[in-house]
């Protein structure tokens, strides 16, 4: 039959009561389900949902199912019965949300928790405008070869990822570092991440030289609690010694070619590409610009914050106080290097 092995067709479900309604004898479910090619336990669902024997109708069952189709699709695609609810999908996907970001913070603002990540995307299948929101490009650029540092890495004081306290993967106030740099000229681009709040801290820098660094990450970072910082052994964290001494905290540094250690701030390189391309000359960016994409990571709600921005999560940590983000401005996703 064109419908086998799915829903019941009207025809069997006529065939199904003519069976029933035999006078001469009471026709056994699995007889029914073997004329029918079905299974005995969706035969007997089918009758029992429908009155059962005495009271099957094949017309009334028709109907009954209908409804349940129709309430089925109503419920799994909620966004699109609701006309608010879709503006503010689509607002939130044109400003670079994820479905998920867009499910929890429903869900923290308005208490709306059955507007689910996957609601969402239901929504966007059936909208191919939307669609191109989801996925941003990706750089396929591979990097160059890596370059060892032997003078730095056989620094006997210098302590490793293993000493860190353990307080660090749940505690605020402990940073991860790290540099983005440009293939044409000698400026880095730094970034700082707190790795409780995701806080996000970044500036442009001319070169890495020591001190410049230093002096940078610590005017960075004065107004953060700065319990520890992790970071890798790059050549322009040499004087660290004296940037452990302005900040009043203490670094941590990754093992060789181990990047995985300090994912989070690797992580944020990753999404900061999309904004500034590898092979791009960052001397070309403005600060206004770096401002941009520094609000937009820091004022983005987070799936593993619960719907909550870096910003209010910092907020609460730092002062004690419970505020909401304001809505930033999508920066330009490519800029042309």
């Amino acid at each position: 039959m064109a419908n086998k092995k799915k829903h019941l067709s009207d025809e069997e479900r006529f065939c199904i009561e003519k069976m029933l309604g035999n006078k001469k004898r009471k026709v056994p479910f699995h007889e029914i389900a073997t004329t029918l090619d079905r299974g005995r336990s969706t035969i007997c669902e089918e009758v029992n949902t429908n009155g059962g024997r005495e009271r099957y109708t094949a017309t009334s069952a028709i109907v009954k199912a209908y409804w349940r189709q129709y309430r089925k699709k109503r419920d799994c695609n909620k966004v699109a019965c609701d006309r608010h609810l879709t503006r503010f999908v689509e607002k939130k996907l044109i400003a670079g949300w994820s479905p998920g970001s867009i499910s929890c913070r429903l869900s923290k603002q308005s208490g709306l928790n059955y507007v689910s990540e996957k609601s969402i995307r239901k929504f966007i299948d059936k909208r191919p405008g939307l669609e191109r929101h989801l996925f941003w490009n990706r750089n396929d650029h591979r990097g160059g070869l890596k370059r060892s540092n032997k003078i730095f890495l056989s620094d006997p004081e210098r302590k490793p990822i293993e000493v860190r306290p353990l307080e660090a993967l749940y505690q605020y106030g402990h940073w991860e570092m790290d540099f983005i740099v440009s293939t044409h000229n000698s400026s880095v681009l730094l970034v700082c991440v707190e790795k409780y709040s995701k806080i996000l801290r970044m500036t442009l820098l001319p070169n890495r030289n020591n001190d410049l660094v230093n002096v940078t990450v610590a005017e960075l970072l004065k107004r953060y609690v700065v319990n520890s910082i992790t970071t890798d052994n790059d050549i322009a964290f040499g004087r660290w010694k004296d940037l452990e001494a302005l900040l009043h905290t203490s670094i941590y540094f990754c093992r060789p070619f181990h990047s995985w250690e300090k994912g989070l701030v690797e992580n944020n390189n990753r999404w900061i590409r999309e904004f500034i391309p590898k092979k791009t000359n960052l001397q070309s960016i403005s600060l206004e610009f770096l401002l941009d994409i520094e609000n937009y990571f820091n004022h983005k709600p987070r799936e593993c914050l619960d719907g909550r921005t870096a910003y209010e999560v910092m907020v609460e940590k730092e002062c004690g106080m419970i505020v909401e983000s304001l809505e930033i401005n999508f920066p330009k996703v490519r800029i042309e290097g």
